[in-house]
């Protein structure tokens, strides 16, 4: 998918980070301790972070509305390792998922978390994580099931989304 199709021409400026460089993609790479997948670098190449025009299709388990890809830079939202539930505290009774640390999340909004999921993915030579899948985070769930799966890899994900429905 182009990048073209994916950003939306909506170009709200607090959500959109300054140009990607390599410096700065190498940079986060290896604060992550993972290597983001080439299509989407090549989305934030085109422009680092923002609304987006697609989304998921909505017949799916989870309730998420999807309207935004973080980029890499200092405003927030970003992406980062900083979802609540990776500061949760253990002893706490609220539903957390399994190993948080390699999940990144690339859009939500506190309530659920759409991200990059590297928990199951190999290491390469520089030790970074690679090829992650996408998961939801749904907090929202009463229960501990609060994951679901979304697509094997980034490109997978890419080519499940769809154009809006109007609701009127």
């Amino acid at each position: 998918m182009e990048p073209e199709e994916v950003w939306s021409e909506d170009r709200y400026e607090p959500y959109i980070q300054d140009p990607l460089t390599p410096e700065i993609l190498d940079a986060a790479e290896r604060a992550l301790g993972v290597r983001l997948p080439s299509s989407l670098v090549a989305l934030l190449a085109h422009r680092n972070g923002g609304p987006i025009r697609m989304t998921l299709p909505q017949d799916r388990d989870y309730d998420i509305v999807h309207r935004e890809i973080r980029g890499i830079g200092e405003k927030f939202p970003h992406l980062a390792k900083e979802a609540w539930w990776q500061w949760e505290d253990e002893d706490a009774d609220i539903p957390t998922p399994t190993d948080p640390d390699w999940l990144i999340p690339f859009d939500g909004d506190g309530h659920w978390d759409l991200c990059l999921d590297y928990r199951l993915s190999p290491n390469d030579a520089a030790g970074l994580r690679v090829d992650p899948a996408v998961t939801v985070i749904d907090n929202d769930r009463i229960g501990p099931d609060i994951e679901f799966p979304v697509a094997e890899s980034f490109d997978a994900y890419l080519a499940e989304l769809v154009e809006p429905q109007n609701y009127e």
